[in-house]
């Protein structure tokens, strides 16, 4: 923006839209760190430049809404289209009624213009001074924003405004009225070659004789701070920004002052102060005399600077009683920051000068007798640097209100990135409705789901969707093989996964040098059992066993195409959905292979193994080996190197597992149920509580089998799964190397799994708890039981204290009214960019109530 000519005494400004991180629950030391950066910040405005602050709140959050319904319309169930339009009216209502809340933070630079372009200067002459004078200006403010942007990080979003929004933001500013009539296409309304004024200015400003003035159909009134609070500290401001209406702005006009006169002005005063000293001592006045010493030395040393400032409060309402209670409740606010006063423009000559004097981007008022003298020391804590909590709003996939009347977004991928998530919560904290709730909104988003629970908490999502539930317990017809790959090639992770399982069954001894031994010697038997399944299985299919070489040996050459770390299992997923997808190079690439390639590959000591690996993904649930045949293997046919007397009391461990034990046919025979359906879930409660190994046995197993079905589904669909109680299905020997490399594994295939944690004494000392923390991206807290035992999460993660703090405080649902409950969570993103922490609500409805 340009205020007057382009000459020596004009002025050209630049809006920068900033987007902070919600500090409101932030520790000591990030508000410190902060606090900081914004004194770097205060550092570049030098001679010849000012910047003002634009603060402001609002209840648009359309464009999200819109993006929400636009996903929503592809839906094609009716129930989630049913449960996400509700979602999108419901906030649609509160936006339109203004009872949602939006606050936008909006920073001008402003630029003194020096250049002279003389009197003799022809047109050509002028064009050519004038566009290069745009050149060195546009490069400054460029500059200016890359030097925000590094000052600040990625967790505060810089976007320098471009021509519509730099009208946008006018209109706005000078016609309060568009609140509530909507929003308006501000590019259709802008011409770029007519004034400022023209494009945004449409009504009068009428000065009213008790005081203010009136201006599109608003009444305003402007208050100007007088005096700085006698201390500050970070995070005072939000007495101001957090005011519980909207139709106020903050504008903060500053100028940096010259630090040398200011060091005259104290020299003068401590002069005279010594003066007065000499003829009468008084404490008092040593005490203002020790003052100017300080601030003196503070400016000469380059510790302080010093600054003029402007601070402006504008209050606008439709009536004049709505108007008096508001400037009430801004007066009562500066009153509580410490000492702050302020004066209430009560001429409206004076209301309407301030209130040219905040004009966006405009620092260079004539009209200065409001101002402060300030120190970047305290002007940093009030500054209103102040956002709202969002989340993942920009990319939500799911919508829950705030606890500052704003909206929040929660998303399961970034970037397509899949953010693995923990939950944490007591009994009756409300997890098993949010979580319910989120598997509703996020339904669309994914092909897949398995759910893994106790107590049937989903099993109306289930059945609205069309799936039976999985009732697991040891009379049912159900057969779970563990050593079935789910039509993919052996992997070590399956393997282990498989062990793990056998050392569950088997107990666990207390020697740690015993456990290493029996695993050890337990992962010989699958492996021979598997490589004897090959020979029988290629003898009767000899064919497709053909077939299988040649793929083993495109899949081992195919892995030098994707990037160095691609696991063999990795390398045979790519390949294959490469030729289901129809790429002629992955098919040409398999059938170009040579024969007595294929073969020298086959025959290799070194590659084999590989071949009976691959010949598992084209088993069928018949072909693949059982517990019964792997419990005759360790009878019968023991290596000799292993021991009889602890091999044989391994197989009577392992028999009581077989179809002829306690747990029937469980482990044992062909799977009997199909994975590949949209929803697998199962349940768990029919289990004994008393029966630990088994509920420890069948977790690994399900968790197993979802892992390998989800890996045999193309990398391009979306999946998920939700474990309820981790830690008590694979709290087992090896369970933390499963979790660590199945999560790692399955984010690199579209999958987002989730966990929630109840019971956190037992998690605490689980061997998991580091694996699952330290793959999860995003984190959900509810109140806990024990304060001990978030502080003790804390150690783990950067949580800050003052979230803690607000954690324990959330209300149950319980204990809140039926017309009003809601539960309260924490949601915490460490790794987004910029890191998330706020507080989300989730409204509990009965969504099929008539």
């Amino acid at each position: 923006m340009l205020f007057g000519s382009p000459e020596r005494g004009g002025m050209a400004a630049k809006g920068y839209r900033l987007e902070p991180p919600d500090l409101r629950g932030a520790s000591i030391t990030r508000l410190n760190a902060f606090q900081d950066q914004m004194r770097a910040m205060l550092a570049l405005v030098g001679p010849g430049r000012r910047v003002q602050f634009q603060w402001s709140c609002d209840s648009d959050y359309r464009a999200e809404l819109l993006r929400y319904h636009e996903r929503t319309q592809t839906a094609t169930h009716p129930e989630i289209r049913r449960v996400r339009n509700e979602r999108f009216t419901r906030f649609w209502q509160r936006m339109a009624a203004r009872q949602l809340r939006r606050e936008r933070l909006t920073l001008f630079l402003s630029i003194e213009i020096t250049a002279y372009a003389g009197n003799a200067r022809l047109r050509d002459g002028l064009e050519g001074h004038y566009e290069a004078l745009f050149k060195e200006l546009a490069a400054q403010f460029e500059e200016f924003a890359t030097t925000l942007r590094s000052l600040f990080g990625a967790e505060t979003a810089v976007t320098p405004l471009d021509e519509v929004e730099h009208g946008a933001c006018l209109r706005r500013f000078l016609n309060p009225s568009l609140a509530a009539r909507g929003q308006e296409d501000v590019a259709e309304q802008f011409d770029p070659t007519l004034s400022v004024q023209e494009n945004c200015w449409h009504s009068e400003s009428i000065g009213q004789p008790d005081g203010g003035f009136h201006l599109d159909g608003h009444y305003h009134a402007v208050l100007a701070l007088s005096r700085w609070p006698q201390r500050t500290r970070p995070g005072i401001v939000t007495h101001l920004t957090g005011l519980p209406f909207l139709d106020y702005c903050l504008t903060v006009n500053v100028t940096p002052a010259a630090a040398r006169a200011e060091i005259g002005r104290e020299e003068r005063g401590a002069e005279r102060l010594r003066g007065e000293y000499s003829e009468k001592p008084r404490a008092s006045l040593l005490v203002a005399l020790r003052k100017k010493e300080r601030k003196v030395e503070q400016l000469a040393g380059g510790f302080a600077r010093p600054f003029h400032v402007t601070y402006l409060v504008r209050v606008w309402a439709t009536t004049k009683d709505a108007l008096r209670e508001k400037v009430a409740a801004v007066q009562a606010a500066i009153n509580a920051m410490d000492g702050a006063q302020y004066v209430e423009c009560s001429l409206p000559t004076t209301a309407q000068k301030l209130f040219f004097a905040s004009w966006p981007g405009w620092t260079h008022s004539s009209y200065r007798h409001r101002e402060l003298y300030a120190e970047d020391t305290y002007l940093a804590d009030m500054l209103p640097i102040s956002a709202t909590f969002a989340g993942a709003l920009t990319e939500a996939e799911a919508l829950y209100d705030g606890s500052h009347g704003n909206l929040v977004g929660v998303s399961t991928q970034v970037g397509g990135s899949p953010q693995h998530a923990v939950l944490f919560g007591m009994t009756g904290a409300g997890k098993s409705a949010f979580v319910e709730d989120l598997l509703w909104q996020t339904a669309a988003e994914f092909d897949y789901t398995l759910l893994a629970e106790e107590g049937f908490s989903y099993k109306r999502f289930t059945e609205s969707l069309g799936e039976t539930p999985i009732i697991v317990h040891p009379d049912a017809a159900l057969t779970l093989n563990y050593l079935d790959t789910q039509r993919l090639p052996l992997s070590q992770l399956h393997l282990a996964t498989a062990v793990a399982l056998l050392a569950r069954m088997v107990g666990q001894p207390a020697n740690p040098e015993q456990l290493a031994l029996r695993q050890a010697q337990l992962t010989q038997y699958p492996h021979q059992l598997y490589r004897d399944t090959y020979v029988d299985w290629s003898r009767r299919r000899p064919e497709e066993a053909e077939r299988v070489r040649r793929l083993a040996c495109a899949a081992h050459q195919w892995r030098a195409k994707l990037p160095a770390g691609a696991t063999p299992l990795d390398v045979y997923c790519d390949l294959r959905d490469r030729m289901a997808g129809g790429d002629d190079e992955a098919s040409s690439f398999v059938a170009g292979l040579p024969e007595e390639a294929v073969t020298r590959f086959a025959q290799a000591p070194e590659t084999e193994r590989l071949v009976a690996h691959t010949a598992c993904a084209f088993f069928t649930p018949d072909d693949y080996p059982s517990h019964s045949a792997l419990v005759e293997l360790l009878a019968y046919g023991r290596f000799p190197e292993h021991g009889k007397e602890e091999i044989d009391r391994l197989a009577t461990l392992l028999r009581a597992w077989s179809v002829e034990g306690q747990y029937g046919r469980l482990f044992d025979g062909v799977t009997s149920i199909s994975l590949n359906r949209r929803i697998a879930h199962f349940e768990l409660g029919s289990i004994p509580e008393q029966a630990v190994e088994l509920k420890a046995a069948v977790g690994l197993l399900i968790s197993g089998l979802a892992r390998q079905h989800i890996l045999a589904l193309p990398r391009s669909s979306r999946k998920r799964i939700l474990f309820e109680e981790l830690s008590r299905f694979l709290d087992t020997p090896g369970g933390e190397q499963i979790v660590a490399e199945g999560y790692a594994q399955l984010r690199k295939h579209n999958c987002w799994c989730a966990s929630i944690i109840q019971q956190y004494s037992r998690f605490k000392t689980s061997r998991i708890r580091a694996a699952v923390i330290g793959n999860a991206k995003q984190f959900f807290f509810m109140r806990q039981a024990d304060r001990a035992d978030l502080a003790d999460l804390a150690t783990d993660l950067p949580l800050p204290e003052t979230a803690l703090d607000a954690i324990q405080r959330y209300p149950l649902p319980e204990q809140l009214p039926d017309n009003g409950r809601y539960s309260s969570l924490c949601y915490f993103a460490p790794t987004a960019q910029p890191p998330q922490c706020g507080t989300i609500r989730h409204i509990q409805e009965d969504r099929h109530a008539a």
